[in-house]
């Protein structure tokens, strides 16, 4: 990922400060509405981490995976060599 460097500014938002994150930063990110952000300071500085949600059941694991239709016995994995044991 290629290092970049851009200016934001700071706005009041309610009783709190906001700044606004460049789209393509976000789209680079793969950042999504409403994602949690860990705000760090370090060496006088703020950095936002996203918090990649992790799995909580079988179902969000294998969200968005698709069945290719392939099983073990009907892939082709080339001729014998060496000392395998034969099935």
């Amino acid at each position: 990922m290629n290092n970049i460097k851009d200016q934001t500014r700071i706005t009041q938002w309610g009783n709190s400060k906001a700044t606004r994150i460049p789209s393509y930063i976000v789209k680079q990110l793969g950042l999504e509405d409403n994602q949690v952000l860990s705000v760090t300071i370090q060496n006088n500085s703020i950095i936002l981490t996203p918090i990649k949600k992790q799995p909580t059941n079988i179902h969000d694991l294998f969200a968005g995976w698709q069945d290719d239709g392939q099983r073990d016995h009907e892939l082709d994995w080339g001729k014998e060599e060496g000392n395998e044991l034969p099935w």
